[in-house]
């Protein structure tokens, strides 16, 4: 190896979209400023295993190296310093938590937008630089048609508005009540965002039609099994008014909060079919079950264009999956018309008091859309009916 031109390497380890900085120590020009884990390539070692090394002595932890990051940093005596992504991995006698073992004093994790808070040596603001350029590119994300959500390393940014105390205090009581599948809140960012932990798995986005996977009978049954959960949970949810997207309301007495937007848009699929998590709670209020389980009658099997008889299907899994009262299929499907009426007016009522996510709902169409939709439902609902009577009656003679 060059002995002129040795090669220092460092690891930007980023964990839930936070860089992980080190204070060093020695030498004392470089006491107390911060830099990125790390040290020299030995002679006849490659520079990804000096580095793997590197962080074990260093920090205690071992690392997986991702793809290289930010520009080649001339150092002092003709060094170069060159940096990779990297991740931790859990293994045998290595700590949870990363430790400052030897030449650092602290380690501070810093999301995208802070990493300029601490005071980096100058041959790592390039790379600083290049990773803000790199986490805060941040990625849109498909589902949630009122939009706005990003994806920022393990991360998901979404727009707030005077609802959101609200709905961060459900999410609240519904996480300590035992709900699944409820997205990890995690605050806010720089830029006033609400940040939650992103949800690894399938979604579908606005994908038209709709993967089957997401109508199959037995993962809308796990629908109906979550709403129950969630009603049940929100049964006792402080009855006080708060500001909610559908105006200023309160839970009166028999009442639930519902999500009122569980959709195949809202929700994520794990690798074996399962319900992982429902998103996008911002449409949350006080409100009748019975119409959260309309909504998701409507969009995981009335709009779906599938035969009658997969319908019913449908209809019996949302309804077997809820239990009990008020899911009864004839009077879920009775509600959804209504259901989807109060949706077209809220819409357009929201879009035009200036609320930004409902503006982008009409200029897509969605009004219309969900107009038509409720006029075919309402066509076909006594066929739906007749239906679902003669599966009962036979259910019955079995």
């Amino acid at each position: 190896m060059d002995t002129d031109r040795r090669v220092v390497v460092g690891a930007a380890i980023e964990r839930e979209g936070r860089i992980l900085s080190a204070r060093r120590t020695d030498p004392p020009s470089m006491a107390g400023g911060w830099e990125f884990p790390g040290g020299k390539v030995e002679p006849g070692e490659s520079e990804t295993a000096a580095l793997v090394r590197e962080c074990h002595e260093e920090l205690g932890a071992t690392v997986r190296l991702r793809q290289r990051v930010g520009p080649d940093t001339p150092l002092p005596n003709g060094r170069v310093l060159k940096v990779w992504l990297a991740e931790l991995v859990d293994q045998p006698g290595t700590p949870a938590e990363p430790k400052p073992l030897i030449d650092h004093d602290a380690l501070r994790w810093l999301a995208p937008e802070a990493l300029s808070s601490v005071a980096w040596l100058p041959a790592d603001w390039p790379i600083v630089h290049a990773l803000a350029e790199h986490f805060l590119d941040a990625v849109a994300l498909p589902g949630g048609r009122v939009g706005g959500a990003v994806r920022i390393g393990d991360t998901v940014r979404r727009p707030t508005g005077v609802w959101t105390p609200a709905v961060h205090a459900l999410i609240e009581h519904v996480s300590a009540a035992g709900v699944a599948g409820v997205p990890d809140l995690l605050g806010f960012d720089a830029g006033g965002r609400e940040v939650y932990r992103f949800v690894p798995g399938q979604t579908v986005g606005d994908a038209d039609p709709t993967p089957a996977a997401f109508v199959q009978p037995g993962l809308v049954a796990q629908v109906g099994a979550w709403l129950r959960s969630l009603h049940d949970a929100s049964a006792t949810f402080p009855a006080s008014e708060r500001e909610w997207r559908r105006g200023r309301l309160r839970r009166g007495p028999g009442s639930v909060i519902c999500h009122n937007d569980v959709s195949p848009n809202n929700i994520v699929v794990d690798a074996a079919g399962s319900l992982a998590a429902v998103l996008d709670w911002d449409m949350a209020a006080p409100g009748n079950p019975r119409d959260d389980l309309a909504f998701a009658a409507w969009q995981f099997v009335l709009r779906q264009g599938l035969p009658p008889e997969r319908e019913i299907d449908g209809l019996l899994a949302l309804v077997d999956g809820y239990g009990g009262p008020p899911a009864d299929p004839v009077a879920v499907l009775d509600r959804v018309a209504p259901r989807l009426r109060g949706a077209v007016r809220f819409m357009r009522r929201g879009a035009a008091a200036g609320d930004a996510g409902l503006q982008r709902l009409l200029t897509t169409g969605v009004p219309e859309a969900t107009e038509a939709g409720l006029h075919a439902v309402l066509d076909r609902r006594d066929d739906l009916v007749r239906r679902l009577h003669r599966r009962s009656a036979g259910a019955g003679h079995q």
